[in-house]
């Protein structure tokens, strides 16, 4: 299991190296962010293949929520989160041996982000390079990872507000929280249920782009 203080400098371990696609998709990513607006950035480029823009996108989303959940992953202990919660209504609990098992907060993030890291390294649900046709794994566990990911920025929001606001990692948070959405939005990755936990935060980031409300 990871330890709180090696989260630090913690990375997916899906590399992408300089000259390949994957690489100038992270480049156009980083690009779009900065130069257009949010709503345009999370479009794939014109001729791109979308399979390898979701799974660029999702490395470096994972990586973002990580490096945010680690400046406060020594505050979210198990005596201050004994479970892992997205408001006084909602527990999440983990799925092991086709058991839902209740765990500190922090060691839900823990085994999340270990899960994570090892469908990144499985070849087949996210190869090198894709091909017209991804993997049958690759959407189903792709949304799973996107749905998990919001689980994170629930609790953080939820029961580490405070710590943030004193860590000055606030907005930093939020924008990439806004980000997040509107992507999974872009691409149907959420549903109501999922976003549940974080309504009024996202009311505005709805009305903001024009998107409609989530049946």
């Amino acid at each position: 299991m990871f330890k709180a203080k090696k989260m630090q400098t913690m990375r997916p371990k899906k590399k992408v190296p300089k000259g390949t696609l994957r690489y100038d998709l992270h480049k156009t990513i980083k690009e779009g962010i900065s130069k257009g607006t949010l709503k345009d950035s999370v479009k794939c480029p014109a001729n791109g293949n979308q399979n390898e823009w979701l799974a660029v996108n999702c490395f470096d989303f994972f990586n973002n929520i990580l490096l945010i959940y680690s400046a406060v992953s020594d505050l979210c202990s198990p005596n201050a989160c004994p479970i892992m919660n997205g408001g006084p209504n909602m527990e999440y609990l983990w799925m092991e041996n086709k058991k839902s098992v209740q765990l500190p907060a922090r060691e839900y993030c823990e085994k999340l982000f270990e899960w994570v890291q090892t469908c990144f390294d499985d070849t087949k649900i996210f190869p090198a390079e894709f091909t017209a046709k991804a993997p049958k794994a690759f959407m189903p566990t792709l949304t799973k990872i996107f749905k998990r990911l919001f689980r994170v920025y629930a609790h953080m929001f939820y029961s580490h507000a405070n710590h943030l606001k004193e860590l000055d990692l606030s907005d930093q948070a939020y924008l990439g929280f806004r980000h997040f959405y509107v992507f999974c939005r872009e691409y149907d990755l959420l549903s109501k249920e999922d976003i549940s936990p974080l309504e009024q935060m996202i009311e505005p980031i709805d009305k903001e782009f024009n998107l409609k409300k989530l049946n």
